[in-house]
């Protein structure tokens, strides 16, 4: 009989032990369930704020290696609340394409020192840099097709009858930006083996997309685009077309609005082509060029620059082992030194 009753007492505790328990954990349960609604608030918030303060800001630095630190940090923050419903889409087309500039940079370096390797003859070396040059390329192209397919996430794909709504001026600037980076994406995973595998037709798309903005508003960069797409694919050109004509007008708009991105294009393009003597007028006339910059778009001139240098850094270290010498952009090794006029020192005395 006393068995019973200890058992009988027992499970009252367990009784009373689970109601309390229960009833500690519907609150508790609720309050869990509330904070979802309050990180959504928070992501919108953040959301509104990159876009209405953040971004304008942003574009008004030139320093291109905070603008990397920035995207590496923050792209990931903000698309982490797309979990609670929040929408950084269009956000995260900026995001990724500074976070792109991180991996393009240390890419480039590698590069340079394959090339240095190959001239010294120290082959594990090459080896060395060319693997982790692949390795950065591949990155810098997932980043920058990230960016491209939030774009058309956000907007949706052009066609030639039908062009997406773009509602405002930040739509119509990062529905541009995405383009420009799915072109590129598709040139830094050929740099990688193609170990992507990003669809061909990316390039098609863009140049079709790019039709879908003002080309005097932003800056001649939609009519570089399709001049730079169809300098790779010739086959895509309207009859008669001069690419290169179109791509020299393109960047003749970038300076005189002062936002060079077409620029950027023009030498992209005259590089890929092996075209050396469109090459050399374009980073010489992009050198010549940095009086009557957009301050408000420093960063976009700075990527710009960025690529025109890389190209000249190629170029430099391919014939001397060095790259562009400091303040010598736009100047090449085999330049013709101007004749200095000779005196006689007697004459200052």
């Amino acid at each position: 009989m006393r068995f019973f009753e200890i058992n009988t007492h027992m499970l009252e505790s367990v009784s009373r032990l689970f109601r309390l328990t229960i009833t500690l954990l519907i609150p508790l349960m609720l309050v869990l369930q509330g904070c979802t609604p309050v990180y959504k608030t928070t992501g919108d918030i953040l959301v509104n704020y990159g876009r209405a303060e953040m971004t304008p800001y942003l574009l008004t630095y030139d320093d291109l290696d905070m603008a990397c630190a920035t995207g590496e940090a923050m792209t990931p923050f903000l698309v982490s609340f797309e979990s609670v419903n929040a929408n950084p889409t269009r956000l995260a087309v900026l995001t990724n394409s500074m976070a792109a500039v991180c991996a393009q940079q240390r890419a480039l370096e590698q590069e340079l020192r394959y090339i240095r390797a190959i001239q010294s003859g120290q082959t594990a070396e090459a080896r060395d840099a060319r693997t982790l040059q692949k390795r950065y390329s591949s990155i810098a192209g997932a980043r920058l097709y990230e960016s491209y397919q939030r774009a058309i996430a956000a907007y949706g794909e052009a066609t030639e009858e039908h062009c997406p709504r773009l509602r405002s001026d930040f739509d119509e600037m990062v529905f541009l930006v995405g383009h420009l980076n799915g072109v590129q994406a598709l040139l830094y995973d050929g740099a990688a083996d193609n170990s992507l595998g990003l669809p061909r037709n990316i390039a098609a798309k863009s140049a079709i997309a790019s039709r879908c903005l003002d080309n005097a508003k932003w800056w001649g960069a939609p009519g570089g685009i399709r001049a730079s797409v169809w300098s790779i694919l010739p086959m895509l050109a309207p009859a008669d077309t001069d690419t290169w004509k179109l791509l020299h007008e393109a960047a003749q708009q970038g300076y005189a609005s002062g936002v060079r991105l077409s620029s950027a294009l023009y030498a992209v393009s005259a590089y890929s082509a092996d075209n050396k003597e469109e090459l050399r007028r374009a980073i010489r006339e992009f050198a010549n060029d940095d009086q009557t910059l957009d301050s408000d778009y420093a960063m976009l001139n700075a990527i710009t620059q960025f690529t025109v240098r890389s190209i000249s850094d190629r170029m430099w270290t391919e014939a001397t082992g060095e790259r562009t010498p400091f303040g010598a952009l736009g100047s090449f090794w085999d330049d013709v030194a101007e004749p200095t006029t000779s005196f006689n020192i007697e004459d200052l005395l």
